[in-house]
């Protein structure tokens, strides 16, 4: 399964509530461009997806956004651990969830509402839920290109196949608080159950290393000749340059090795399962523990045909801007804003910006899309502070 849009309201720390996200390619898509993969001439979804913006401007929460989304499109409960519980403080109200994903040649937009606990009528505590859903098909013939850039155009050419209230199909659905009916119905309508696929780095564990580690450590520190595990991971025999080679358990090889090291190795792991999928990797500040070039290594593995053969999306968020130059379309970058309100605008770069040769780091520095710089006025405020701690230390 491929996602094409997604759509949240009544959200806290949005500008009217909403975050709204494209993952098609807006922009021309040249022949020899490999960083967006065609489903249908002339629809192509981006392999990577960009966030940037400054401290609390919502880019950790546009990453749970999607991993929520995802949730509900697998058919994957919505509630029942903590991290997910947590996720009711992202609302102030019903929210609507709209989704435009691509199945086995065929469109499907989900609208679902995701209850808080104070809507809900049940009174499950901290918990979301889901009220009314329902699940429209969008015939490939009557899509055009120019339908994927409204919601209300999708909703002209799309027909409703399945509401969950009053369903319309011969189809039994286990009805349940925490699951989505969009699962079932687009397994029904395509004939095979659909995955989309999200990984993260969370749950990475050195036991999860195979033969062929010591090629991608080699890129992140030079000076290892060799890693092999033994006893399914338990230990590794770990040899440097010119080195006696060391017997070293997960623990012990995690403290020999860097931090950057591990971050790559988890980093590039975690690439391989959406690369051989044909999934989606979430990565928050993708610069932590890694130089430009490095984080560019990772990057690559998702706009080469020969890595990335199923169309996999990396889906980054990043503090540095200059990250951003090495992605070279304008349409999969996205700049969280804040306003003075303090609430958060999702802008895509290439609504903005449209020359290609703009550098994307001198765009976000220079502040040109209002709310991608510290504000002057709370910058000269902490010298003032700094300069009076200072004077009286």
């Amino acid at each position: 399964m491929r996602l094409l849009k997604m759509y949240f309201d009544h959200l806290k720390m949005f500008e009217d509530g909403v975050f709204d996200l494209d993952f098609f390619t807006s922009d021309r898509v040249p022949a020899s461009d490999s960083s967006a993969t065609e489903l249908e001439r002339p629809i192509y979804t981006n392999n990577i997806l960009a966030f940037a913006g400054i401290n609390a401007s919502g880019k950790s929460t546009a990453l749970r956004l999607i991993d929520l989304a995802a949730r509900v499109l697998n058919g994957r409960s919505i509630s029942g651990t903590e991290s997910l519980s947590a996720l009711c403080t992202l609302f102030n109200g019903p929210s609507t969830l709209r989704c435009l994903v691509w199945e086995g040649g065929k469109y499907f937009l989900v609208k679902s509402t995701l209850l808080t606990p104070e809507f809900t009528p049940g009174g499950y505590d901290r918990e979301l839920t889901f009220g009314e859903e329902l699940i429209f098909s969008i015939p490939s013939s009557l899509l055009k290109k120019s339908h994927l850039a409204s919601w209300d155009e999708l909703l002209d050419v799309a027909q409703l196949v399945y509401q969950r209230s009053k369903p319309l199909l011969d189809l039994t659905i286990v009805s349940s608080f925490n699951l989505s009916i969009a699962s079932p119905v687009i397994s029904y309508e395509c004939g095979g159950r659909p995955s989309l696929p999200v990984f993260s780095e969370e749950g990475f564990t050195l036991r999860q290393a195979t033969e062929g580690t010591d090629r991608i450590l080699k890129v992140f520190d030079a000076r290892i000749s060799h890693l092999e595990p033994q006893d399914s991971g338990r230990a590794f025999i770990l040899q440097f340059e010119n080195e006696e080679p060391l017997l070293l358990s997960a623990e012990g090889l995690a403290e020999v090795l860097s931090s950057g090291t591990m971050r790559g190795l988890s980093l590039v792991y975690r690439a391989l399962s959406a690369l051989t999928t044909g999934g989606y990797l979430l990565v928050d500040e993708i610069e932590n523990h890694l130089n430009r070039q490095l984080v560019q290594v990772v990057l690559d593995l998702f706009v080469n045909k020969s890595t990335n053969p199923n169309g996999a999306t990396i889906v980054f968020t990043t503090h540095y801007p200059q990250v951003l130059d090495h992605v070279h379309r304008k349409d999969n970058v996205y700049f969280l804003a804040r306003g003075t309100n303090c609430l958060s605008t999702v802008v895509k770069y290439s609504t903005k910006v449209k020359r290609i040769e703009n550098k994307k780091s001198e765009v976000f520095a220079a502040n040109y899309i209002k709310g991608t710089a510290p504000r002057y006025v709370d910058v000269k405020a902490l010298r003032g502070h700094v300069e009076q701690v200072v004077s009286h230390g």
